[in-house]
């Protein structure tokens, strides 16, 4: 979860975690923030009320100083998806060298891996994702809305970190570079562009692999679109047998 830039936050101080660490009951709080809570008389995790101790935090694997900055070797040839990517948005360009384009993608390493390209093919890029402090997407999210001469053009942003609570009207395009399990999810993300304020027409496109787990995904989410539709009758029972049926269509088993 803190390696792909989930949209986590320090439960004590709402902040992303510093010198990160991780209780032996799983939750996440920064070094300073628990080790005051241990204080207490009967010290307690803050969230579940779980008996703490020293013994009983875990500190996060350090990152290694190369996360940020992968290197994407331009003699490497760029997977279908990128190059599908590239071409739609070239073509976006050609029409309206000033629409702004949001790329959602739920693993924050293939939004910097995307960062090279992007810029070699000409275009503004800025990034957002759940690493980055509040006052930092802010200013990301106000510098995307520039529409200025020489402005970013393209927001790469976390699903997650980007799908809820901000707005994006100044992008017209979006695309979604994996589908993920909880059509909600995608939904509110898009929701960001597509909201009181857009003024232009919005196009969403999916970039799905064919013959892989991508188009299997899909059929979940159809599935589950179908269970909020009609199924709020069923009983634990008959719910806990369409998640095994689900998980095993995902399998192809």
């Amino acid at each position: 979860m803190l390696q792909d830039g989930d949209n986590i936050e320090c439960p004590v101080c709402l902040s992303p975690p510093t010198q990160t660490i991780i209780t032996c009951c799983a939750h996440i709080f920064c070094k300073s923030c628990i080790l005051k809570s241990l204080k207490c008389l009967n010290p307690r995790c803050p969230l579940c009320r779980n008996p703490l101790s020293k013994s009983d935090l875990f500190s996060a694997p350090v990152h290694s100083s190369n996360d940020d900055s992968p290197t994407f070797s331009s003699a490497r040839a760029m997977s279908l998806k990128v190059s599908a990517l590239l071409k739609l948005l070239v073509s976006s360009r050609e029409e309206s060298p000033s629409t702004k384009s949001v790329i959602f993608s739920q693993f924050r390493k293939m939004l910097i891996l995307l960062e090279e390209p992007l810029r070699a093919a000409g275009f503004g890029v800025l990034r957002l994702d759940g690493s980055m402090t509040t006052k930092k997407r802010s200013e990301v999210i106000k510098e995307f809305g520039n529409c200025g001469p020489g402005s970013p053009t393209v927001l790469l942003a976390s699903l997650k970190a980007a799908g809820a609570g901000i707005n994006l009207t100044a992008a017209s395009r979006v695309y979604l570079l994996e589908p993920w399990w909880n059509p909600g999810v995608e939904d509110q993300a898009m929701d960001r562009v597509h909201r009181i304020g857009q003024t232009k027409e919005v196009k969403v496109v999916r970039l799905i692999m064919r013959n892989s787990i991508e188009e299997r995904i899909l059929e979940l989410q159809e599935k589950k679109k179908d269970v909020l539709r009609g199924a709020f009758g069923k009983q634990d029972k008959e719910l806990r047998q369409t998640r095994m049926e689900d998980l095993l269509a995902l399998m192809n088993l």
